[in-house]
């Protein structure tokens, strides 16, 4: 397993640097796949005239639920964390949704994914580089902030 006394250059450059935008589609089958994988049971998240008659302009999508990427078959696939971690295996050290704006059906969001912390630490299998990232995502029709999530990703 690979040992680093300190974060390299590269890593420390990469804080705070913000990745290129990625498009997000909020579509409805996208919203009721999503709502029904979490067991949300309010009619605003499956029935667009519920939604409606609750006083929303359309179909509602749950807390968490952005969307899903648009492909671009011509973009390299792989994402630029803006550093190369000597460590391979990787886990999802959980994820915190902030919610701002309500997102519906149609929405189309840009998101921009931040590196905010990194650090170095020792668990049970060794030496761990624990990052720490937030994305916010905007709504490209009235250039509006409707969500911020906060990601820790453990790679050992």
């Amino acid at each position: 397993m690979p040992e680093l006394p300190d974060l390299t250059p590269e890593m420390k450059a990469a804080v705070g640097k913000p990745g290129a935008p990625t498009t997000y589609e909020v579509t409805s089958l996208g919203i009721r796949t999503f709502a029904r994988a979490v067991g949300y049971k309010n009619p605003i998240y499956y029935d667009e005239a519920a939604a409606k008659a609750a006083g929303h302009k359309g179909l509602v999508s749950p807390p968490g639920h952005y969307g899903m990427p648009i492909f671009n078959p011509n973009a390299s696939g792989e994402r630029n964390r803006g550093f190369n971690s000597p460590f391979t295996r990787n886990l999802n050290g959980g994820t915190g949704v902030f919610p701002i704006e309500r997102v519906y059906a149609g929405d189309v969001l840009d998101a921009v994914t931040t590196l905010v912390e990194l650090k170095l630490d020792r668990g049970r299998l060794g030496q761990m580089l624990i990052s720490t990232s937030e994305t916010v995502y905007t709504r490209k029709s009235d250039n509006k902030v409707v969500a911020k999530t906060r990601g820790t990703g453990l790679s050992y």
